[in-house]
């Protein structure tokens, strides 16, 4: 029946009826997170209509709809929240995961069982053609209480593209290996295993690397100048 499934009647208008918690404010560069709640089921609204005047008009649209192409891709994919629906130019909706932060856990709380599952949810999404490009963050891994994992924040993802495009396909690579660095960096630093081999390669950053990140970070800082000015 029309008006059954959870969220399906929120709009711009009636946000705050359905806002349980401010997860995150926004401003400037960063999008305003919260936590809403409809028929039992929660979600989370990431909004960039309260940043910067550069967000409203160009930025935050456009990263929006980047993101909600990469949610696309990878819906029914094991281990990624589900996007509930674009709510509208600025703001998109989704599946709120209950469970904590990788960040957060002690040293070998974590299973090998669940660094398995997390590399095959890492490897399922590059197989849809996706790379993460930001697993290294380790607040982007969620364990739920079931000990299943999760990937958050897809805002740095981007697909390999066609063949053509042979620069994006390079890229794709490149961050696939920095990916599965994340999965062992995350498994390192909670003491599931330690030599010196794998050390290495977690941590070690190659010269191609170096340049993307310095290139990437660098344009963060001007994004983020622009946003607050």
């Amino acid at each position: 029946m029309p008006g059954r499934e959870p969220f399906c009647e929120l709009t711009r208008k009636n946000i705050q009826q359905y806002v349980r918690k401010r997860l995150r404010p926004g401003g400037g560069s960063r999008a305003e997170l919260l936590l809403l709640e409809d028929r039992g089921r929660r979600a989370v609204l990431k909004d960039f209509r309260t940043g910067g005047w550069l967000m409203r008009t160009v930025a935050g649209p456009w990263l929006i709809g980047r993101e909600a192409s990469i949610y696309a891709v990878l819906e029914g994919a094991p281990g990624v929240p589900h996007l509930i629906r674009r709510l509208d130019r600025w703001a998109l909706l989704v599946e709120h995961i209950e469970g904590r932060s990788c960040a957060d856990c002690a040293d070998r709380e974590l299973s090998a069982e669940f660094f398995d599952r997390l590399l095959d949810l890492v490897e399922e999404m590059h197989a849809r053609g996706v790379v993460h490009c930001d697993i290294k963050n380790r607040a982007n891994i969620v364990v739920t209480a079931e000990g299943r994992p999760y990937l958050l924040d897809f805002a740095s993802a981007f697909a390999r593209g066609s063949r053509l495009n042979v620069l994006k396909r390079l890229a794709f690579e490149r961050f696939r290996v920095d990916d599965l660095r994340g999965v062992m960096k995350a498994r390192l630093l909670v003491g599931q295993l330690w030599n010196e081999r794998d050390a290495q390669f977690a941590f070690r950053r190659g010269p191609a690397e170096r340049v993307v990140r310095a290139i990437r970070d660098g344009a963060r800082w001007v994004f983020k100048r622009v946003a607050r000015g």
